[in-house]
């Protein structure tokens, strides 16, 4: 058994791996390691102390702690792997600077979500790797609170706030504006700005403009638009893509429904 995926969301890097027996000298990194424990048992040792961390086990380190460990020979491993910047976790939650107090807490259904998200973020599909980066920064805030780190309460951003970044987003259906846009847009951090425009809206940002966009096609093709032409015009990656949006959206795909609108 051994699976190593990697990808990179512009300053995020996500991983998820699956090995057995896997053991790590004694090393640091530059960046913020959070770790969810999927499979299996690590044996840890950080900065001096040594602990384990078992199924539902997150693990939270700061830049340039001295961590290694690993599992046992022959036991098999499983756990998915966040490595953030300090100033771009700082910001992301809406922080000047911060700091792990805890390295472990247990939780197992934050780690399955945070394993589900991840795996979204290593998906082929460009569209699922931008929900799975909303859903990453959501998280973060559950993460950090286990881990020890207050966060300011959330700004509520209004109305007229929300109506400003819908605006910003039905104008650029083609090509969704990245979280950094929008939350600098309303000056909030990425983290505040998620909550906020869900609690507003019950919706992220991008499932806002995934709606919006299936809602514009089906007017497309009522008008008689070609498919292909509609998934290209709203920014799907492909028609494949339209037709598994729509479907879900409306029970039909879109060649059918322009059947049926035609007869």
């Amino acid at each position: 058994m051994s699976s190593v995926r990697l990808a990179r969301l512009g300053d995020l890097e996500v991983a998820s791996s699956c090995v057995a027996g896997r053991q790590f000298d004694k090393h640091s990194h530059d960046e913020f390691v959070i770790g969810a424990n999927l499979l299996g048992e690590e044996r840890i040792w950080l900065d001096g102390r040594s602990f384990s961390a078992g199924v539902g086990a997150i693990t939270t380190y700061n830049p340039g702690e001295i961590q290694g460990g690993g599992a046992a020979e022959g036991q098999p491993w499983c756990y998915v792997g966040l490595y953030l910047p300090a100033a771009q976790l700082a910001t992301s939650l809406g922080r000047a600077e911060l700091q792990f107090e805890r390295p472990l807490q247990h939780a197992p259904a934050l780690a399955t979500e945070l394993a589900r998200r991840v795996e979204a973020c290593l998906s082929d599909d460009p569209l699922l790797r931008e929900r799975g980066e909303e859903g990453v920064t959501l998280l973060l805030g559950a993460v950090a609170a286990g881990a020890g780190v207050r966060l300011a309460a959330a700004r509520s951003i209004g109305h007229a706030a929300v109506a400003r970044l819908q605006a910003l987003l039905a104008d650029n259906l083609e090509r969704t504006p990245s979280l950094d846009l929008m939350a600098a847009e309303l000056g909030l951090s990425k983290f505040h700005l998620l909550r906020s425009f869900q609690k507003h809206t019950g919706l992220s940002p991008r499932q806002w403009a995934m709606q919006l966009r299936t809602r514009r096609a089906q007017g497309l093709l009522r008008q008689g638009m070609a498919a292909g032409e509609v998934a290209h015009a709203l920014g799907f990656a492909d028609q494949s893509h339209l037709n598994r949006h729509f479907r879900a959206a409306y029970g039909i795909s879109p060649g059918r429904y322009q059947a049926c609108v035609r007869a």
